[in-house]
């Protein structure tokens, strides 16, 4: 009898085949733990708004919350993969957030992301709509031996297409997470965009993306820096930047909850 080749290939996503080794990220939950700096800054109201989708709201003060990530994610295939295969499942990642929330439940929209992880960057915009892009990063390392202390700087650079994006800074003063009112690291509101070639329309899906077992590590704060150099994020530019801050953290994500799905024909903007 002949294997029907569909049903021999394993790959949980593109590309598939018999062996099920060619996927790019394996099935969730993804294990992820890194390294982080976290700069805070309190923007116009107007202009975080405008980049939320209904029914979303913002949440608090109009602080935007902008990161530089190193990290290290499993792509579902496990810790000892991980740590074996450290061309993978290493990359960097920078996300621009905005606090907001949905019928009581409190979280981060996040409508920029770059990273460096070509895997990373299809599972985020395939499964869960994070509106990742290819970027090129530099984040300072804590010292290998002392780790950080008082008067350390820590600097973040994000550029994408040879062109900057973002720079963070950071002079670290004390131990301890800066003290701004902000979501804790568990809930993520993604939007998915489908482009359908065949109706010509996409299909856009709300998600509440929580995730599990999330665990911060030792922090440091400080007097930062921001500076924001993409067009896109030009009416972004910060009225007061509040601080910053570094520290590990490690988080386990899984599924998603969905909150609203709707159609609309494709777009045609007029840019240059």
């Amino acid at each position: 009898m002949t294997q029907d080749p569909v049903a021999a290939a394993l790959g949980f996503v593109a590309a598939i085949d018999p062996t099920g080794q060619g996927a790019l990220y394996g099935p969730p939950p993804w294990r992820f733990a890194g390294r982080s700096l976290t700069v805070i800054a309190r923007c116009e109201a107007a202009a975080l708004a405008a980049l939320l989708p209904s029914p979303l709201r913002l949440w608090g003060e109009p602080l935007l919350r902008v990161s530089v990530h190193a990290l290290i994610c499993d792509l579902g295939h496990g810790w000892d993969w991980a740590q074996a295969h450290p061309e993978a499942s290493q990359f960097h990642e920078s996300v621009i957030g905005i606090a907001a929330e949905h019928d009581g439940t409190i979280g981060y929209w996040d409508p920029f992301l770059w990273t460096d992880g070509d895997a990373e960057l299809a599972v985020g915009r395939e499964m869960y709509g994070w509106p990742q892009r290819l970027g090129s990063f530099a984040l300072t390392a804590p010292h290998p031996q002392r780790g950080w202390r008082a008067g350390d700087r820590c600097t973040g650079l994000v550029s994408r297409l040879g062109r900057p994006v973002l720079e963070v800074g950071l002079r670290l003063a004390a131990s301890g997470p800066l003290a701004v009112p902000q979501p804790p690291f568990v809930g993520f509101f993604v939007e998915r965009a489908l482009p359908d070639p065949a109706t010509e329309t996409v299909s856009r899906e709300l998600f509440l993306a929580r995730m599990r077992e999330v665990t911060p590590g030792e922090a440091w704060h400080g007097a930062a820096t921001l500076a924001l150099q993409a067009p896109e994020l030009a009416a972004l530019a910060p009225r007061e930047v509040l601080g910053g801050q570094v520290n590990t953290i490690s988080w386990v994500k899984g599924g998603a909850e969905l909150i609203a799905r709707r159609s609309v024909p494709f777009p045609r903007p007029a840019w240059g």
